[in-house]
């Protein structure tokens, strides 16, 4: 991985996040969720897959189990100088601090299709980012598509800037 490039996205996950420039198509096609779990806005897709900012998982190779995508994304995140740990929906956070939430899709044969994630910062709002599309809050986080098969729910996690 590029160095400037790291500096670049360490250099946006520290400060409070600018999602305003997912009103951009540049910025709403070349991000998506985990650029908006990290909080980085940098338009580079190919960056934002668990295991790629560590360089530890080639874009083209699948994952292989939750217990992986969990390790990488540990990694990822102590090479952007972010601290992660699990957490849970009642812990409170500080305004240096977000929590998001990490859901895996897998299908009938048990391959693992892909990872969503949701973010909940301060306000206690819960929002999420697709490739494409600007952020959008979650209406009813109890009934959101994302708690039937084929996701997973595989936890919560606390990031401190």
């Amino acid at each position: 991985m590029d160095k400037n490039i790291i500096e670049t996205l360490k250099g946006e996950v520290h400060l409070p996040p600018y999602f305003e420039v997912y009103s951009s198509t540049n910025y709403r096609n070349n991000t998506n969720c985990y650029s908006h779990a990290l909080g980085a806005t940098f338009p580079n897709l190919e960056l934002y897959r668990i295991g790629a900012i560590s360089g530890k998982k080639p874009i083209d190779e699948k994952y292989f189990s939750i217990e992986e995508i969990k390790e990488l994304l540990f990694l990822d995140c102590d090479t952007l100088g972010l601290k992660i740990e699990e957490s849970s929906l009642e812990e409170k956070i500080s305004a240096n601090q977000y929590k998001i939430k990490l859901f895996v899709c897998i299908w009938a044969n048990e391959q693992i299709g892909d990872y969503h994630f949701w973010r909940q910062d301060n306000g206690g709002i819960w929002t999420e980012k697709w490739k494409g599309y600007c952020m959008d809050q979650i209406q009813d986080p109890e009934k959101d598509r994302m708690n039937s098969d084929p996701w997973h729910f595989v936890g919560i996690y606390k990031i401190t800037r």
